[in-house]
């Protein structure tokens, strides 16, 4: 698949474009010490361009932009026999990504042959013996080589440039060797809108002499830095999650080759070393014992490679592997996987501690030595390891292997769109399930809080999904509600708690697909076979009306709702939200049903084309309705459950200290999910701006510093005159401890008057009673002397006073979780939770614990009330627990006691009334790796329902 001949002299003029450019960029003088020889050595085919000679410079000694790595990758494609070039997807910059196929002649010819080989041997089970092992003798080891998916670690793309030239153009016989045994698939540049970033701060901030000091702008850059993706994502975390157009495209592209070997190539602290595999501990149990062997192979004869070279390094240290969603994803799919953390260096080099200079050139070598040492042991082991390969798939399928008697079960939803994401990344992986034909019951399966369930009858609809499946690790690693972490790190995380504050976790603890999606599902410990059938998606229907059409209806319980309403508002429709279960026509609609009236609309000709058109854009299904009487006791099209909304007019603060993810996360589900303008607008100015012009204002979380009292007073006017604003994260302390500008509070400064905290969680309860004996209440005509009060038996409970509870928050604190999947309730009569489960889970790590005397204020608190008849009254740290009540919290992931008693019952959302306006506050970020389905419906619902439904007056704009 070589690109076009007729493309060959357009890029040789843009390589000397390229080149032009070079020369005329202010460029440092290398000083003698910082000198550092070619990497490049050795006999090449002078038929294909050189790195020098297109880029102007030798491979390391400057940094590649993404346009000269594009360009050059394109041309040696022409060139090579050895080379073809596959682009596979292209970035929110409209920037594209490629691998390149790398073999030899042979090899290269008869890559049809070569993958249909490797999906034999990938789906073993009616293979014989015989033929595995002629197949594995045919087919070529395969290697996918990626490079600097954080676009700030530049030196794995710079080394990438040296591999393939390396590879393609060297005359060795070692080359050719490697060639016949191997296909290599180069990933060079995972991120070229982040290089592109990075590079251009580069050039920004280079001076005229070399500049060594790693703590200066050319060596860490500035806002937003150069890390991330347009919408300031860490691909590195969306393996699975698959957020992002890159993401999706290099997913696609590995799992067409289930490559035996994965690189990824990264950068780390300026004062470091080199580090590579094998991980240490927690690893997680899913990935096959063969796989973390096959890597200590792998680290010792790259060790022996660096010890030739009297070059530093280390292995492991830092390094864990219980998180499944890194570029690691592939081991869950049979790959052994071997990370690169160079330490980084600008292109003018970095002063070590040593007082010695360590040059760019010399960070570049390091990847690209490393590259071919770890190619030389995939092609001396090939054959074992394509065996080890075949092996783990076929025990994935065995009626007797570890994973044949588990099934993953997901509920029936009426969320559509939300399920169908959840689908779509299962397709994405090749993860087949299936659709439930008939009511089924089962016994001990395992619901999401952790109950084992006697008999449960699972209902016809339900999406059964075996893990019996040559996909059977990322399956389980994926769906299943806990990952298991032995007795020992949990021994070491713990001490080191205690004694540091350090942590042995290197990123979240809990990564459940379901519950970040808020989809209902259960753990089925057998394998289904019987009533199953290929699913059918729910998709949108063709748009129709009906005679005499009052209303168009799209259910609420669908997160495509919220976009549908969002983008008739944009264009001036009158929209409607339903704020109570209503049924027209025999039709049942959910809280949050968006209704669009022709009676609100006479004044738009066009109102239906505009309807059609929005429902098409968010695929959901619209009713036409011409009744307005509401069946049974519900609510009536011209009635008052029918809320009218106004187009919400949108502002984010960004820069000075905001964290880009957060920030970024939320301006892609802006950008994707709503479609609707809106502005983003910089912290530092916020004072001088006329907020008239908005009516949300959001302030994601924050990496340091905060809101000057200036800004906090232009914002607190803003509230007061009907504004809705919205704060995610840390940044909601600020506004918390900032006087009288909220009532919510945080959990530390509230101890002075908790006793009013914990009334506000028994007047939450009693709210909530289904049923009540009216009887007593009628016949009598003394006045009682019994009255319950909440607070009369908390003096034999013996709650803490000011100065214990200061002691026991100190205490508590220090073992938040880095990242668990907490239980919440949500209060379903408050229009937030509109499209959300009652019991909704939230993905928490070391957030603000936020507190509050209202009931009403507290949308979604943590913790869940389960009915056990024999437990008694009693306290959990601040607040009570009633009679016959279990608190539920942790769902997945690592919590520790201490910690699950500081957040019960904490608030994690909450809206404050404030003059004309709202303060709507979330303790975590709603939004996190675009993968937390259920909190960013909550989000979505406070960005376009907030400046109709939660403000008393809206702003005079």
């Amino acid at each position: 698949m070589r690109i076009s001949t007729r493309l060959a002299a357009p890029l040789l003029l843009l390589a000397a474009a390229f080149n032009a450019t070079a020369t005329t960029v202010m460029k440092p003088t290398p000083l003698a010490e910082a000198k550092y020889p070619n990497i490049l050595t050795g006999t090449y085919d002078t038929k294909i361009t050189s790195p020098k000679d297109f880029l102007g410079f030798e491979v390391g000694e400057k940094t590649a932009t993404p346009e000269q790595i594009n360009t050059l990758v394109n041309i040696w494609a022409e060139q090579s026999e050895r080379a073809n070039i596959v682009e596979y997807a292209r970035t929110y910059e409209n920037r594209p990504l490629h691998y390149l196929t790398i073999s030899s002649a042979k090899n290269i010819n008869d890559l049809d042959t070569i993958k249909a080989n490797i999906t034999a041997l990938s789906t073993p089970d009616d293979l014989s013996k015989g033929d595995i092992v002629k197949l594995i003798e045919q087919t070529p080891a395969t290697a996918w080589m990626a490079y600097s998916i954080h676009g700030n670690e530049s030196s794995g793309a710079d080394s990438s440039l040296a591999l393939i030239y390396h590879l393609i153009a060297s005359e060795d016989e070692e080359v050719n060797n490697l060639l016949d045994n191997l296909v290599v698939l180069v990933d060079p540049m995972m991120n070229p809108d982040g290089r592109a970033r990075f590079t251009k701060q580069l050039e920004q901030n280079r001076s005229a002499t070399p500049n060594f000091d790693v703590q200066s702008l050319l060596h860490n850059g500035v806002w937003p830095f150069g890390r991330t993706n347009h919408y300031h994502f860490d691909l590195n975390r969306d393996f699975y999650f698959a957020e992002n157009p890159e993401s999706i495209g290099r997913i696609k592209a590995i799992n067409q080759w289930l490559p035996l070997l994965m690189i990824d190539g990264h950068e780390m602290g300026a004062l470091d070393t080199f580090l590579f595999g094998p991980p240490r501990q927690p690893i997680n149990e899913h990935i096959a014992p063969s796989i973390n062997q096959w890597s200590k192979v792998f680290a010792k004869e790259q060790a022996e490679a660096f010890d030739k070279k009297a070059w530093p390094y280390y292995t492991g240290e830092w390094f864990e592997n219980l998180y499944p969603g890194y570029s690691n994803y592939s081991e869950y799919k049979g790959s052994i996987h071997i990370l690169y953390e160079q330490a980084r260096t600008a292109e003018d080099g970095v002063r070590l501690e040593n007082g010695q200079i360590r040059s760019y050139k010399k960070s570049v070598d390091h990847q690209f030595y490393s590259s071919m040492t770890n190619l030389k042991t995939l092609s001396n082991n090939r054959q074992k390891i394509f065996s080890d390969f075949v092996e783990n798939r076929k025990s994935h399928v065995a009626s007797s292997g570890i994973y044949a008697d588990k099934s993953f079960v997901v509920l029936p939803t009426e969320n559509h769109s939300r399920l169908n994401k959840f689908l779509d990344l299962l397709d994405l992986q090749g993860i087949d399930y299936f659709e439930l034909t008939r009511k089924t019951k089962v016994q001990n399966a395992i619901n999401q809080l952790g109950q084992k369930l006697y008999s449960t009858e699972l209902p016809v609809g339900s999406i059964i999904i075996p893990n019996r499946q040559y996909d059977a690790p990322l399956i389980a690693a994926i769906l299943e509600f806990d990952a298991r972490i032995n007795d020992a790190v949990l021994l070491e995380e713990r001490q080191k708690t205690l004694r540091d504050g350090s942590s042995v976790m290197y990123d979240s603890t809990a990564w459940n697909l379901t519950m970040l999606y808020g989809l209902q599902a259960f753990e089925i410990g057998y394998h289904f076979e019987d009533n199953l059938k290929p699913l059918t998606r729910q998709v949108s229907t063709d748009f129709a009306s009906t005679e005499y059409t009052i209303a168009y209806l799209v259910d609420g319980a669908n997160d495509g709702s919220v976009g549908f309403a969002a983008r008739l508002l944009e264009q001036g429709v009158n929209v409607r939200a339903l704020d109570k279960e209503g049924i027209f026509n025999e039709l049942s609609f959910n809280r949050g049903s968006i209704a669009v009236t022709t009676h609100d609309n006479k004044h738009i000709a066009n109102v239906t084309e505009l309807v059609a058109q929005a429902a098409k854009d968010k695929n959901v299904n619209v009713h036409a309705i011409n009744q307005g009487l509401g069946d049974e006791d519900l609510p009536d099209i011209g009635g008052d459950h029918f809320k009218l909304l106004k187009r919400p007019q949108i502002a984010m603060l960004t820069q000075s200290g905001i964290s880009p993810y957060d920030y970024g996360h939320i301006w892609h589900m802006l950008d994707t999910e709503l479609g609707v303008r809106h502005s983003h607008l910089s912290q530092e100015l916020i004072s001088s701006m006329d907020l008239r012009q908005y009516n949300v204002l959001i302030i994601p979380g924050r990496w340091y510093g905060e809101l000057t009292s200036g800004n906090i007073a232009a914002i607190d006017t803003w509230v007061k005159a009907g504004g809705t604003l919205i704060v995610t994260s840390n940044s909601t302390v600020q506004f918390a401890k900032t006087d009288k500008f909220v009532e919510t509070t945080v959990l530390s400064d509230s101890f002075e008057k908790i006793e009013d905290y914990n009334i506000a969680l028994y007047k939450e309860w009693l709210a909530q009673q289904t049923t009540i004996s009216n009887q007593k209440l009628i016949t009598d005509h003394t006045v009682s002397d019994s009255i319950w009060y909440p607070w009369q038996n908390h003096q034999d409970l013996k709650p803490m006073s000011k100065e214990q509870l200061i002691r026991w928050d100190n205490w508590t604190a220090q073992f938040m979780p880095s990242g668990a999947l907490l239980a919440t309730r949500t209060d379903q009569k408050s229009w937030l939770t509109f499209g959300v489960d009652e019991t909704l889970p939230v993905l928490t790590d070391n957030t603000p614990l936020l507190m509050t005397k209202s009931p009403t204020s507290a949308v979604v608190r943590f913790g869940v009330l389960v009915d056990n008849g024999k437990a008694k009254e009693r306290l959990i740290g601040w607040s009570t627990i009633p009679d016959g009540k279990d608190l539920y919290l942790r769902m997945s992931g690592l919590v520790w006691p201490e910690a699950a008693q500081r957040i019960s019952n904490a608030a994690y959302l909450t809206r404050d009334r404030k003059g004309n306006g709202q303060v709507i506050m979330f303790a975590n970020s709603p939004n996190f790796r675009g993968a937390t389905k259920g909190t960013a419906r909550l989000l979505l619902n406070a960005i376009v329902y907030g400046p109709g439904l939660g403000t008393n007056q809206p702003l005079n704009l």
